[in-house]
């Protein structure tokens, strides 16, 4: 198991007692970047699926589910409600699809994907419930602090809307992960590094980092094929990544070093599509760096050197 960063596996077998997959799940939610209520084009990163599982008419949650734990037998799960915003609908609504993924006792927790704009007391009390009857972690999109890049994304919220909605979560005693974005056009590594510092100060349970990349029938395509885009290179990227690892506190969850997509969705970069060669660099780069997660910040190194 690695240990120079505090990977989701760990973190899963230290609440669990056990190894977990995690069900990726399409709920039928919309989005109030997507409805009108704010725009109809989304962030510009955001593919029509809503970054979840490629399902025009998704079917139950439980069928969903259902057929998942089917051809993984044996299993321990999480149930990810992933695609667009899954805190935007009315609260007996959330109950009910909620309420779905409870039905089955190889099902350990429920991780909830949403923006800050669609966390308000209602949604809170929905949650509150839930979190009596079994594990919740909400995924909070944020992306990056700085409120020029959030606006280059088309969040349309800026940072105080998630410091709000975040802290409201924390209040709740609920776990949050919160989703940042390297490589955002016009952020230096100075500006990134900013973002992980202020996940230090605020203290996530734990943190997805991705690569800007592009997917097909997206604002970003349309700014790629111009030219206006830069993306990062692999080395390019790993080396940022382990940066920023050095920085990160030790006690914050890393859930995700990288970000793939289907291949049929996917544009660039090319190399973001083997995750595998993408996480096994990273670990090898650190293992040469000789460093670890929270390395600057003082953090004790691993027990083990590296083969």
């Amino acid at each position: 198991m690695n240990d120079r960063y505090f990977a989701a596996n760990r973190f899963f077998r230290q609440k669990f007692g056990q190894k977990i997959r995690k069900i990726s799940l399409n709920a039928g939610f919309s989005c109030p970047n997507r409805d009108g209520t704010l725009d109809r084009e989304g962030c510009v990163f955001c593919d029509g699926y809503g970054s979840g599982p490629l399902l025009r008419n998704p079917p139950p949650i439980d069928a969903q589910i259902e057929s998942y734990i089917r051809s993984h037998p044996g299993a321990a799960f999480v149930a990810y409600f992933q695609a667009f915003s899954n805190t935007y609908a009315p609260p007996d609504i959330l109950r009910a699809r909620y309420a779905q993924a409870l039905c089955f006792p190889q099902v350990k927790g429920v991780f909830i994907g949403t923006r800050p704009d669609c966390i308000h007391k209602d949604v809170l009390q929905v949650l509150t419930e839930l979190s009596a009857q079994t594990y919740v972690c909400v995924e909070l999109g944020l992306q990056s602090i700085h409120e020029t890049s959030l606006n280059y994304l088309n969040r349309h919220h800026g940072l105080e809307a998630f410091q709000s909605a975040f802290q409201a979560l924390k209040d709740c005693g609920l776990d949050v992960v919160v989703h940042l974005i390297l490589g955002i056009p016009g952020e230096s590594r100075e500006m990134m590094l900013a973002t992980i510092q202020e996940m230090n100060r605020i203290k996530p349970r734990g943190i997805k980092l991705h690569m800007l990349h592009v997917l097909r029938r997206t604002r970003l395509e349309s700014l790629y094929l111009s030219g206006v885009v830069p993306l990062f290179s692999r080395e390019q990227y790993i080396s940022l990544v382990v940066d920023m690892l050095e920085y990160l506190d030790p006690d914050i969850v890393v859930h995700r070093l990288t970000g793939e997509r289907n291949r049929e969705l996917f544009v660039a970069p090319d190399w973001a599509l083997d995750k595998a060669a993408t996480l096994n660099r990273i670990r090898q780069v650190m293992c040469e760096r000789d460093t670890w997660q929270g390395k600057r910040l003082g953090a004790p190194g691993p027990a083990q050197s590296c083969p």
